[in-house]
């Protein structure tokens, strides 16, 4: 980082190198960041009128099943917002009730309105559109 900071910049050099660099630094600023992104999807949540989910289910290179789960919505304003809204490890099982449990956890921390639920797009498979053991029917039935 010196040696970019000398050549972009010389001027701001003793500023570059009074950074902290730490692992501890980084993780705590990271995490800082982190909170202040959610914190800002969670106040634009509120004022969403409308909103739809989209769900994607896939595996990472450990094996363990991710679910991604974006959501969209719309204000009274017409100003549409989409998001990352969560990204949960399924341990174990991936049926529509773990599925399920995922999304409820999501709705809750991000204190949406299950009544404002528009719509739900999923990549397809069984346990996202089963009837019976799919999140869909799962849904249905709440």
């Amino acid at each position: 980082m010196d040696a970019v900071a000398e050549e972009v910049c010389p001027e701001k050099k003793d500023a570059f190198n009074a950074v902290s660099l730490s692992a501890s630094t980084i993780t705590r600023r990271v995490e800082e960041i982190g909170s202040n992104v959610y914190a800002q999807l969670q106040q634009k949540t509120k004022e969403f009128d409308l909103f739809s989910l989209a769900l994607d289910e896939s595996t990472d290179v450990q094996d363990t099943a991710q679910l991604l789960i974006f959501i969209r919505g719309v204000s009274a304003n017409f100003e549409i917002c989409e998001e990352l809204a969560a990204l949960q490890s399924l341990k174990g099982t991936t049926t529509g009730e773990d599925i399920f449990d995922k999304v409820c956890q999501t709705m809750e921390k991000l204190d949406l309105d299950w009544s404002k639920l528009a719509s739900i797009t999923t990549d397809g498979a069984p346990s996202m559109v089963g009837e019976t053991r799919g999140l869909i029917g799962r849904m249905n039935r709440e």
